[in-house]
């Protein structure tokens, strides 16, 4: 590891030396730093000889005074012969018995120091593999659009993969491709999980673009990548894993959320976690002789894990897969991508290291507490008061109030960051506090139980309005995004509990209540156009609105939009609620790409991109009609949610006792 600057030689880093620049010897050093090139800056490391050797060599130097040069020694002779118990072959033994990197064997196999510490390579399956799943990757000017939507678009939604290592990656692969050398499978399925995430949020002109070039339908596109991807993911070994491995499951499991197959996204979640472990990831193991790089890199991949286990276990109640309790990991320090010449501009990954941070900090809160019906009144209080000093402490591009939007222009992702981390921390605040929401005024918690319930009730109401801009800034093109419906469908069936459970009438502001659910129905009924999701949930939450005659009044009639014939849709007109202005602000076109990233990936291999167009909703549109038929507004158990049935918890509402 080179973050001590006594293990660090005292010279320049490898790109200054190769450059012969002055080199300020910190990590990422200037001259890389301003290059955009902080994955090649590395320091060499001293590798200063254990005593006993250099008393060693001096014993030797003055035995061998006379000898003649071309006379070896014995002590020459044995360093010639071939060793049998290299250090590959002992971490071979350790790997067939299960060892987990960082455990004592390794340590007792790590004493040879003449050998650094690597990632091994993972054994490459049978090329026959890898050949078999290229007919899933279309032609290159295709590739590339696909690859530079997501770079300068979709990574910043996790920032997950770091674009100039990708891209680097990419022209070589298809160099290797056009040469007929072996392709790298670990690789391709990584690039068949970007491409296959890159469709899901398409601009409608680069839909029109590929659905003709390729005579195929998105999903139908979005799914073949995905299934070779499996296919490829299938012929690997658990046993021999790498970064890119870790990277493309993770992204699998962001592909089956925007897809609504929440269940399995969980699932997915927990296999990249396993190989992520398998790695040392989540315990800084096996990191000596890995770069600066390397390390933040890693960090990053376990922050993301962190964050979505810590929130699906939270606000999902699903079993926590990763320890929530042990917080020795470390996280990411943002340096990679500091910029020299605006000292203000924040990491792209600087929204989720935020989060992970506050899911470090609640956790330490909560001690032992195994979920937050465990706190007591004051534990609450504290947590919430700790919520409030984390969003003071925002930086000011990610404030609440006043946000500092001057870099918005050169740099939109932060708009759509800041949406996401603010519905992420309303969410969180609201979360302690449901369970007042979801009983009856009588049956009593804490002696402050009221106290809660209308802090509850003022923070669902400040959920649904974060939750309006998000959906605003997302709705139609990216609908997809699983946050948008969920802070929708989640709060509102809460406060639909609290409507029902509040029979005496006294809950504070019901009537901003009643007309925030009537607004969420509304939402969830233009996202039903969109994603099955949003369909399943407007279905669920008309059904538990018609279910109380207060909630009822004004809406006796569901919203069932109809399938629309080729000419109606020519006319058809946004839903009102749309601003297209922060869509268009969030969504970049390959003609949006910046000349360095055009520079690497060919002008020559670009397809034709029209002028981007107002989206209209047939270009997202989903066949709610059918969804309805084939899933009928019945008991809660019955109705298909696409997966988010399984863990979305219905108890957690407690409406056993009223008709539904």
């Amino acid at each position: 590891m080179q973050t001590q600057k006594d293990s660090r030689a005292t010279t320049s880093c490898t790109e200054c030396q190769r450059r012969k620049q002055k080199c300020s010897r910190e990590w990422p050093c200037n001259h890389c730093q301003a290059r955009k090139v902080a994955h090649l800056c590395q320091f060499a490391v001293k590798k200063q000889p254990p005593e006993s050797q250099i008393d060693h060599l001096g014993q030797n130097h003055t035995e061998n005074k006379g000898r003649k040069r071309g006379c070896p020694t014995s002590s020459e002779e044995a360093v010639a012969l071939p060793q049998t118990g290299d250090f590959g072959q002992r971490n071979d033994g350790l790997r067939a018995w299960g060892y987990m990197p960082g455990h004592v064997h390794w340590k007792v196999s790590a004493i040879d120091n003449s050998t650094a510490a690597t990632d091994v390579a993972p054994e490459p399956p049978g090329v026959d593999v890898v050949e078999q799943v290229l007919h899933a990757v279309p032609p290159r000017s295709i590739t590339d659009a696909f690859i530079n939507h997501f770079l300068s678009v979709v990574n910043y939604r996790y920032s997950a993969i770091y674009p100039p290592i990708f891209t680097n990656q990419y022209v070589q692969w298809w160099a290797d491709r056009a040469a007929g050398k072996r392709l790298s499978p670990e690789f391709t399925c990584l690039l068949l999980r970007v491409c296959a995430y890159s469709v899901q949020y398409l601009t409608p002109s680069l839909r029109k673009m590929i659905e003709f070039e390729l005579a195929c339908n998105l999903q139908q596109l979005t799914d073949r990548f995905s299934n070779a991807a499996e296919q490829l993911t299938q012929s690997f070994k658990a046993s021999n894993t790498c970064i890119e491995r870790v990277q493309e499951q993770f992204l699998k499991g962001a592909w089956l959320k925007s897809e609504s197959r929440i269940v399995e996204s969980w699932h997915a979640l927990g296999c990249t976690i396993r190989e992520a472990q398998e790695l040392g990831i989540d315990r800084d193991a096996n990191i000596d002789g890995l770069s600066e790089f390397d390390i933040e890199i890693r960090r990053r991949i376990w922050a993301l894990l962190y964050i979505w286990d810590w929130q699906m276990g939270a606000w999902l109640g699903r079993p926590n897969l990763i320890d929530q309790k042990n917080l020795s990991f470390k996280l990411p320090n943002l340096r990679l991508d500091q910029s020299n010449s605006n000292p203000n501009l924040l990491s792209p990954f600087a929204h989720m290291a935020l989060q992970a941070s506050l899911g470090r900090r609640l956790n330490t809160i909560m001690g032992d507490a195994q979920s937050v019906d465990a706190l007591s009144a004051d534990e609450i209080l504290t947590i919430e008061a700790e919520l409030d000093k984390f969003i003071d402490e925002l930086p000011p591009i990610f404030r609440l109030h006043n946000p500092d939007t001057s870099l918005d222009a050169e740099h939109p992702y932060f708009v759509f960051q800041r949406h996401q981390l603010h519905t992420v921390l309303y969410v969180t605040k609201l979360d302690f506090l449901k369970p007042f929401l979801t009983r009856a005024r009588d049956d009593k918690k804490t002696d402050r139980d009221d106290e809660f319930r209308a802090m509850g009730i003022d923070l669902a109401l400040d959920v649904l309005e974060v939750a309006r801009r998000l959906f605003d800034h997302e709705f139609p093109i990216n609908a997809k995004f699983h946050m948008v419906v969920f802070s929708i469908f989640d709060t509102s069936t809460i406060l639909c509990s609290a409507i029902i459970h509040d029979t005496q009438h006294r809950l504070p502001r019901r009537n901003e209540v009643v007309d925030a659910i009537a607004s969420s129905l509304d939402r969830l009924h233009q996202l039903s156009l969109s994603t099955k999701l949003g369909a399943s949930s407007y279905a669920f939450l008309y059904k538990l609105v018609q279910s109380h005659p207060e909630l009822s009044r004004g809406n006796e009639n569901p919203k069932r939009p109809r399938k629309l014939s080729s000419a109606s849709t020519r006319t058809l007109e946004p839903p009102p609620l749309v601003h297209h202005s922060s869509s268009r602000d969030s969504v970049a076109t390959t003609s949006s790409v910046g000349p360095s990233r055009q520079a690497t990936i060919a002008a020559s291999s670009q397809p034709p991109v029209t002028v981007a167009t107002e989206p209209t909703l047939q270009d997202v549109m989903f066949d709610v009609d059918e969804f309805l038929a084939q899933n009928p507004l019945g008991n809660a158990a019955a109705l298909d949610m696409g997966g988010m049935e399984q863990i979305w918890d219905w108890e957690d509402l407690n409406l056993h006792q009223f008709p539904c």
